[in-house]
């Protein structure tokens, strides 16, 4: 097996999202956010929260919607800085916009998340989690599909372009989810860019019993991950011109 690069000088990652889910009382989400916000103020001085539309549904139209189901409520940042923290009645994001900070520092971010949420008392254990990393390869590099190493066709017809799709991939004790859409566009820096969307997200196979075992999973789910993008993901050609470095 190839080594994997260490990082890449054309850095394609728009967006690395991890995320939390559990089950609590009715109204635990107008609590834990000022349970957060109170914890990351303390490292996080300029912090600033604000309520999402999610905040404004009903309880009993949220709790039978799966999609809002574990919508988050209010969200809380730190203008200028890397870190978006989410949080909702049943789950908890911590999301990191361009320029990522690696994985060092995102980890870090996280587990110190998942100590909050763990000394609040409010959460008994944990239920799922995931990490999910946002590619975007533009236009210049991937006008069409043949970046990744994906072939696709219909009858006889291969299809290169156009294309949204979404797969799961079980990888021994972990579960990718992959989504891929050809062409997408997305807001960055102000402008408009167009490419190839890559959505990532990894599970473990087992999910948590309690927070240590969560924490324990963080270094699995980043690495199975890793592996899967630069092994059966991108093309040998497609990591070249991102400039790997090793």
């Amino acid at each position: 097996m190839n080594p994997l690069p260490r990082r890449l000088k054309k850095e394609p990652l728009i967006e690395v999202v991890w995320q939390v889910q559990f089950e609590g009382e009715q109204g635990m989400g107008d609590v834990l956010p000022g349970v957060l916000y109170t914890e990351l103020k303390k490292t996080h001085s300029a912090l600033r929260s604000r309520r999402l539309p999610s905040a404004d549904i009903p309880a009993p139209v949220a709790q039978i919607d799966p999609n809002l189901r574990f919508a988050p409520k209010m969200l809380m940042e730190e203008p200028g800085g890397s870190f978006i923290w989410q949080v909702g009645d049943r789950v908890i994001t911590l999301n990191c916009r361009t320029p990522y900070v690696g994985w060092d520092k995102f980890m870090d971010a996280t587990e110190a998340l998942t100590r909050i949420a763990e000394g609040s008392r409010l959460i008994p254990s944990p239920q799922h989690h995931s990490l999910r990393y946002i590619d975007l390869l533009k236009d210049d590099l991937a006008a069409d599909l043949a970046v990744l190493k994906l072939v696709m066709k219909l009858g006889d017809r291969e299809i290169n372009s156009r294309v949204q799709m979404r797969v799961e991939i079980p990888d021994a004790d972990c579960l990718h989810i992959v989504q891929i859409a050809n062409p997408a566009q997305a807001h960055l820096a102000g402008e408009q860019v167009t490419g190839s969307i890559i959505d990532l997200e990894t599970l473990p196979a087992n999910a948590p019993s309690n927070w240590d075992t969560l924490r324990a999973q963080l270094g699995l789910l980043h690495d199975r991950s890793k592996a899967l993008f630069f092994g059966q993901i991108l093309t040998t050609e497609t990591i070249q011109k991102l400039e790997p470095e090793y």
